[in-house]
């Protein structure tokens, strides 16, 4: 069937229609005319409502409004009437008293246009403007005249024209429509040019439709992939919305590695784990992967398995894919962060509009990425500095607090929120002269790092040091905009540095007063020896007997002197034997009076009955030293040092966890001096603690009390109070044991036989030995150094009974010479003799477990030296 053309089924019913019309109409012009005067009317109303709004807008109050609406107020023209509320400020005398105001600003009198309208908000102003008609009768009967005849006419046209769109545009339209909405496509409606726009609509529909959905589609991929996501999120949105945005069967997401391989694969449209188990490993990422990988732009295939770069086949798991699309994703600076992959377009091949599709998606996807593992690593890099244990601090450039991680927190007792925002002054100990601050921020305001180290104050006002280093932060212009600070905590490696300093000097000290002490025994050995001799020579009424006493004396003060000189060095002997504690007391008092002032007035009282006790007497006496010396360095203007003895119950060591059955003997040291705080109390027996000024003490005296006092199953009271002075109760166990009287031993007892040889570097050692033992029956031989005490033990080895070796001597030591002797004959009996003790010399302990018979510490006498010869030829 033809189709009729829009023009016979609808432009010539209407021209007929509109022919009709115009011919009543020329018989009316006049109502034509008045038509034109009504919408000259609306015209004028609009205009002259323009005219008041721009008053309105112009003027700011009320007298400035009336002023300016005079000049329209005086027109004959218009009538008027302005109230403020409800309230009338100007009204016309003409004024009608009924009239209607419609929505959009007009005034209609008698249901007809008249007037306007306008207020005005801020001023509260309402303003009705009326125009005034002459000759409204005549116009009026005209007016309905006209009206009825062109009703008339309307009509005719109205239900002419009505008819003809109806039958052939309305309802052919209302269908199109219908179907529109119904998302259904329009069908032809039999007119060639409705016909033809029916199919661009429908075309455009559809096309419109899917742009809808690629827009939707991406849009949602884009607010997904800005949300908090880990990557396996963001890479199972995306290829779940892309799969089905670009009508795809299977889609794939690779995420490289540093070295372009696969580090993880997500997929969709297919079980992942399922297929991972099948196929066992992620792909190498050759072949096509390895074309798209390299590729600057969407690698579109229609037939992957006919293309050149297919390998041949899949892996076994792997699904067939017939048409693939695939694109990498790139970092802002163009490096592959991973690839997109889809294969298997269900409706026909992938399209260049799919490519572009993808492309966005890609773009999308990177920024996504590269979002969440600098999110992460910012995470990463938080919690590393979070977790540091130095100090990190970051400042503006003004040096205001920015950041402080925990270190911070833990380290000066400030919260984040005490110091943000404030600066650094706050640790300032001002124990530091302002020329290194000055020197810092020259350094880091100049773009240098800055080292050093720095002393700060805590919140609770104690001071630690930090080595530090401050260095500028620059911003892609080159400008400083921030300075972070990293302080490392080096108070303890201050403390021990200093200990160490300490130690060394003391090990230094204690060196050389070892070497003093060695030779100075090595003098005494002949002093007193000879002492003794010429003692033996003389009568005790002779004239010479009491000065050789005197020497003989003063030779054993002095070895006391030099053994207590080794025990300081630590080479000295510590015997322990039962003692009176008063009799200790009573021997360190002339040490005592020379040490302390005469400002300072010492005390002594002592309990006459005193029980014994099993100490080292050197050791108790360094024990008084030191807390007389600390008591003296408490009153520097004088005061009371006062020393007692008393008995005490096994009470009071009870109380401290000391399980003995013994009482106990008491030393107290009290002093009227400045006191110790209470906090300082639980730390002054710790080592190298003081309160002294730096240098003036070592802080290992109270230590040294402590340990001797523990060492003797004692314990230590403290009592002091700031201003009141200080007192150290010191508990000692009372010895329960049999103290067995000391034999005196005769000269006989000393006799014995045989041949001795001694080997010393000291002429007059060797001369005083074999003075000492030719009277009691010993023939001595004698050598001044090793290597012929070694000759004549060669020479005259079946002879000699004992060798009496010095452990100390140039050229060949005393070890060295022992161990040939042995070479010699194994079965040589070798007394080691030195001026250090066994205790305190690690050789000695060491010869005397490989096969020396016995030792003599110098200065000897003839006794000692005699009975060890005789224990030692005795020996087996």
């Amino acid at each position: 069937m033809k189709r009729k053309s829009i023009n016979t089924k609808i432009v010539l019913p209407i021209i007929g229609s509109m022919i009709l019309v115009f011919i009543i109409a020329l018989f009316r012009l006049n109502t034509i005319t008045k038509e034109i005067n009504k919408a000259y009317l609306q015209d004028i109303l609009q205009h002259k409502k323009e005219e008041m709004e721009l008053v309105f807008k112009s003027t700011n109050t009320l007298q400035e409004f009336l002023d300016a609406l005079k000049p329209f107020l005086q027109m004959e023209d218009y009538t008027y009437l302005l109230k403020h509320g409800h309230s009338i400020i100007l009204r016309d005398k003409d004024f009608p008293s009924s009239y209607t105001i419609t929505k959009n600003g007009y005034v209609l009198v008698e249901n007809k246009l008249t007037g306007i309208y306008i207020n005005n908000p801020n001023l509260g102003l309402e303003l009705i403007m009326l125009r005034k008609f002459k000759n409204i009768g005549e116009l009026k009967r005209k007016t309905n005249e006209t009206i009825y005849i062109l009703s008339i006419a309307l009509l005719l046209m109205i239900i002419s024209t009505m008819g003809v769109l109806r039958r052939n545009l309305i309802i052919p339209l209302k269908t199109i429509i219908n179907k529109i909405n119904r998302g259904e496509c329009a069908p032809p409606i039999d007119i060639k040019e409705m016909d033809e726009l029916v199919e661009v609509i429908n075309n455009a529909l559809a096309t419109a439709e899917m742009k809808t959905f690629q827009a939707d589609a991406l849009h949602r991929i884009a607010v997904s992939l800005n949300k908090d996501w880990t990557i396996d999120e963001i890479m199972d949105t995306i290829l779940e919305k892309a799969r089905l945005l670009l009508g795809a069967e299977y889609s794939a997401f690779a995420l490289y590695d540093e070295g372009g391989y696969f580090k993880k694969l997500r997929v969709s449209g297919l079980n992942e784990k399922e297929a991972l188990e099948k196929i066992r490993r992620l792909p190498a990422g050759k072949g096509i992967l390895k074309l798209m990988q390299l590729s600057l732009s969407p690698v579109r295939i229609d037939n992957l398995q006919e293309h050149p770069a297919f390998s041949g086949a899949f892996p076994e798991g792997h699904p067939i894919v017939k048409s693939f699309l695939g694109y990498p994703v790139f970092s802002r600076d163009g490096k592959p962060l991973g690839a997109l992959y889809f294969a298997n377009k269900k409706e026909g091949t992938f399209t260049e509009e799919d490519e572009e599709l993808l492309m966005a998606i890609a773009s999308d996807v990177a920024v996504a990425i590269q979002r969440v593992n600098e999110a992460e690593e910012l995470k990463r890099f938080k919690k590393i500095i979070d977790s540091a244990f130095d100090i990190i601090i970051i400042t503006d450039k003004k040096g205001t607090v920015t950041y402080v991680n925990k270190a911070f927190e833990t380290l000066t007792g400030y919260t984040t929120s005490e110091v943000i925002g404030k600066d650094l002054s706050l640790l300032k100990s001002d124990l530091q002269e302002d020329d290194i601050y000055e020197e810092l921020w020259n350094t880091i305001l100049s773009g240098n790092p800055w080292k050093g180290e720095l002393i700060n104050k805590k919140k609770n006002g104690d001071l630690f040091i930090t080595s530090a280093v401050v260095f500028p932060i620059f911003s892609e212009d080159n400008e400083i905009t921030n300075f972070v600070s990293i302080q490392r905590d080096i108070t303890e490696e201050e403390k021990l540095y200093e200990q160490l300093l300490i130690a060394q000097k003391m090990e230094s000290i204690g060196t050389l007063a070892g070497g003093f002490a060695h030779d100075f025994n090595n003098i005494l050995s002949i002093i007193l020896g000879y002492a003794e001799i010429l003692k033996d020579m003389v009568d005790l009424d002779s004239p010479l007997y009491k000065p050789v006493d005197i020497i003989q004396k003063s030779a054993e003060r002095g070895a006391s002197l030099a053994s207590k000189i080794l025990t300081i060095a630590k080479k000295g002997k510590t015997e322990r034997r039962v003692v009176n504690l008063n009799r200790i007391v009573e021997d360190t008092l002339d040490i005592l009076y020379r040490s302390i002032p005469k400002e300072i007035e010492i005390k002594i009282k002592l309990y006459k009955e005193l029980p014994p006790i099993k100490a080292d007497p050197t050791q108790i006496q360094q024990v008084i030293m030191n807390l007389a010396i600390n008591a003296k360095d408490a009153m520097p203007e004088g005061g009371v040092l006062s020393i007692e003895t008393s008995k005490a119950w096994k009470e009071f060591g009870v109380s401290k966890g000391i399980t003995s059955e013994n009482e106990f003997v008491r030393l107290t040291v009290s002093d009227t001096g400045r006191g110790i705080e209470k906090e300082m109390q639980t730390k002054i027996f710790d080592p190298f603690f003081t309160t002294k000024e730096r240098g003036a003490g070592t802080g290992l005296g109270l230590y040294i009390v402590h340990t001797i006092v523990t060492n003797h199953g004692g314990y230590i009271n403290l009592y002091s109070e700031p201003g009141r002075g200080t007192r150290f109760n010191i508990y000692f166990p009372v010895y329960k044991g049999r103290i067995e009287e000391e034999k005196e031993i005769k000269i006989d007892d000393l006799k014995g036989s045989g041949t001795v040889l001694v080997i010393d570097d000291e002429e007059d050692i060797l001369r005083l030995t074999k003075d000492l033992l030719a009277p009691v029956g010993y023939n001595v031989l004698t050598a001044k150094d090793g290597r012929e005490g070694i000759k004549i033990f060669e020479q005259k080895r079946d002879e000699i009974s004992v060798v009496v070796l010095d452990m100390i001597m140039p050229g060949m030591s005393g070890k060295e010479v022992f161990h040939r002797l042995k070479e010699i004959d194994p079965k040589v009996k070798v007394i080691l003799c030195s001026g250090y003790s066994e205790e305190g010399f690690d050789e000695i302990k060491e010869l005397l477990k490989t096969g020396i018979v016995d030792f003599v510490q110098k200065p000897f006498s003839r006794t000692t030296l005699a009975l060890a010869l005789k224990r030692a030829i005795t020996s087996p």
